[in-house]
């Protein structure tokens, strides 16, 4: 591919093997959420299930292990206790994304997608994502700045702000590939 296709300046380019492994933000991100559990309440308090009685019965999960991963999405500012009165008039808790929680429905989404084209299967779907006042289907797409749609073959990664400049190679150096996304 050429540079100017790429946007990948001619005086350098990237090679995966050049990125350092750490930091990594997919790494970290796993390091948060990466567990079954976590991902799993995200996807349900994201869907209306915020009470702890409704998830420990809805995701089959041990008071325990519940326990603990709401200690851990809050302590991770993913979720956030909210007050409320119980027909017993007891004060409990339950839970809501903050704004950081919330921006893991794109990673919830993907998963979803992912696991009806490849575990479930075409046609099996339990559910479809639609705009809510067309109710046509809506699908996560890769958006360049000026929010043209991008064919997700056409995404490359290139050195970013943290990227160091020293891991950078002379193009010459390089084969005529770039690592898509």
């Amino acid at each position: 591919m050429n540079a100017e296709r790429t946007g990948i300046s001619s005086v350098s380019r990237m090679e995966w093997e050049q990125v350092p492994s750490t930091p990594c933000p997919v790494s970290s991100t796993l390091d948060l959420v990466g567990d079954r559990w976590s991902l799993l309440i995200v996807r349900d308090v994201m869907y209306g299930v915020r009470r702890f009685d409704a998830l420990t019965q809805r995701l089959g999960i041990g008071r325990a292990t519940l326990s603990a991963r709401l200690k851990r999405l809050v302590d991770d500012d993913i979720l956030e206790p909210a007050d409320y009165v119980d027909r017993r008039g007891r004060t409990r808790s339950e839970y809501r994304l903050t704004e950081r929680g919330w921006a893991l429905r794109h990673v919830v989404v993907a998963l979803r997608d992912w696991g009806d084209a490849h575990v479930i299967g075409e046609g099996n779907e339990l559910l479809h994502l639609v705009d809510r006042s067309s109710r046509r289907p809506v699908r996560l797409a890769f958006v360049d700045d000026t929010g043209r749609v991008v064919d997700d073959r056409d995404v490359i990664a290139e050195p970013g702000p943290g990227f160091p400049s020293a891991a950078l190679v002379p193009a010459d150096e390089t084969s005529n590939t770039e690592p898509n996304v």
